[in-house]
């Protein structure tokens, strides 16, 4: 995108995380800002109290006056949740304005501008925050557009006065993270996913590839993933989490040692040593904060800051956000949708709450990816001391014949099972008592988290 955006700026699809936070940022800047969205939120909400003309009508004649096309220069940002044939998506084409992908405004905002982008399969919306906490730990700052609100902070978007940097989550759905030019970038890890959009493993590495070839500096990737750097292209810089003595190979560059019975991990990112307990359990936490780290580092942090931003960094809703913790009961909300996402989740629920009885509650998300990642999510749903496992959440995808929840549940070989719905599990958890409760997905799951937590805290007295 090489145009500047209007005075005036419409969100189809407002209430997404990536859009919100890039209405944020244009809103701040003194553009006039709303959008629609299906379905209320708090995030919508707290957008619309923050000046923002918020619809959920589908109805062009619904439209506040500045945003229907006819009377003021207009941009008009979507996301490929809203399909192309959508009513407000057709009278906008009529009106002659072509809407920007999310992605495309995104590169736009940061092209040419000092960034920090962070992509891989999983740890992106965490390592991104918590970069972001390091780096406004320090005076200069930072403007981030985080995948997920801060738990700090409760908001999506950070800025600063005066920061140079930009901090970014490089998403890699729909090959969104193409259009970005990051000064320094990271991978946090490689599996295939998106398997829908790309159709093969080896598409989605190349699309990986390619977007490492248009880091400008320097890449970060884990120790244990194969590349292929090109000339003229970024530095490359290794990462491990290692056990304390372990040695560390000639071509990694940030180490994190963990020690036996210590809670505190020594870092050693480049020519910098500090010890730091991180804040979040798990050993991919551990990784996360490593690359973090790294990244910040690279960015001017001190390392000061940087390791007490890795001590006190809240985390991110929805990832590993614990709503409960007592001696009874422990309640615990993550986005975990892939079957690598969920092992690391519930190692770090045993990590850190050990000899207790974990329930995990799970909705798959999507039909595709339940199909393609069948016997990994039969395997690490087996883990959890029971399962209660809810209908797959469709999202934009359409039926698959013979892949449902029951054909996910046959599969699963743990014998403390139970097939849900959003209206039965409350009386399936009375049953069954839990001790620590654990939901998980990337579907609407989340809309249950009141009600569990009640539940829960139930159980104290």
């Amino acid at each position: 995108m090489t145009t500047a955006v209007s005075k005036h700026v419409f969100f189809l699809g407002l209430g997404g995380i990536g859009m919100s936070a890039l209405a944020r940022h244009l809103a701040r800047r003194g553009h006039v800002v709303g959008g629609y969205d299906l379905t209320p939120s708090p995030l919508l909400d707290a957008l619309q109290n923050e000046g923002m003309h918020v619809t959920h009508s589908p109805r062009p004649e619904d439209l506040p006056p500045w945003a229907d096309g006819t009377t003021e220069e207009l941009t008009v940002v979507w996301t490929p949740a809203i399909p192309r044939n959508f009513p407000l998506m057709t009278h906008f084409a009529q009106m002659g304005i072509i809407p920007v992908k999310r992605a495309a405004l995104l590169g736009a905002i940061t092209r040419g501008k000092p960034t920090l982008a962070v992509a891989g399969t999983h740890g992106k919306t965490t390592t991104s925050s918590w970069i972001a906490a390091m780096m406004n730990a320090g005076e200069e700052g930072c403007h981030a557009f985080l995948g997920g609100i801060d738990s700090r902070t409760g908001t999506n978007y950070l800025s600063r006065n005066g920061a140079r940097w930009h901090v970014v989550e490089a998403d890699e759905f729909d090959r969104s993270f193409h259009h970005l030019e990051p000064t320094c970038a990271a991978i946090t890890n490689l599996e295939p996913d998106h398997l829908d959009i790309y159709g093969t493993s080896e598409a989605f590495r190349a699309a990986f590839e390619q977007f490492g070839r248009q880091v400008k500096d320097t890449l970060l990737l884990p120790a244990e993933l194969a590349w292929s750097a090109t000339a003229g292209g970024p530095a490359i810089e290794r990462f491990a989490v290692l056990e304390h003595g372990q040695p560390v190979p000639d071509d990694v560059h940030h180490v994190a040692h963990l020690t036996e019975g210590q809670e505190d991990v020594e870092f050693q990112v480049g020519e910098v040593h500090f010890s730091a307990r991180p804040a979040l359990p798990g050993r991919h936490n551990v990784a996360n904060a490593l690359v973090a780290a790294a990244l910040a580092i690279h960015a001017g942090a001190r390392p000061k800051q940087v390791a007490r931003a890795v001590a006190e960094f809240h985390g991110v809703h929805r990832r590993m956000d614990v709503h409960l913790d007592t001696p009874d009961a422990v309640y615990i909300d993550d986005y975990a949708h892939h079957p690598t996402e969920l092992e690391a989740l519930l190692s770090a629920v045993r990590e850190r709450w050990p000899h207790r009885h974990i329930t995990l509650v799970f909705q798959p998300h999507l039909y595709s990816r339940t199909r393609d990642f069948g016997e990994e999510f039969a395997r690490v749903l087996g883990l959890a001391d029971r399962l209660l496992l809810l209908p797959i959440y469709p999202a934009r995808e359409a039926p698959i014949p013979g892949v449902d929840a029951q054909w996910l549940f046959d599969n699963i070989s743990s014998p403390h099972k139970h097939l849900s719905t959003s209206d039965s599990i409350f009386g399936d958890l009375k049953a069954c008592s839990a001790d620590v409760l654990v939901t998980a997905g990337a579907g609407d799951i989340d809309r249950l988290v009141p009600q569990a937590l009640q539940h829960m805290q139930r159980r104290r007295t």
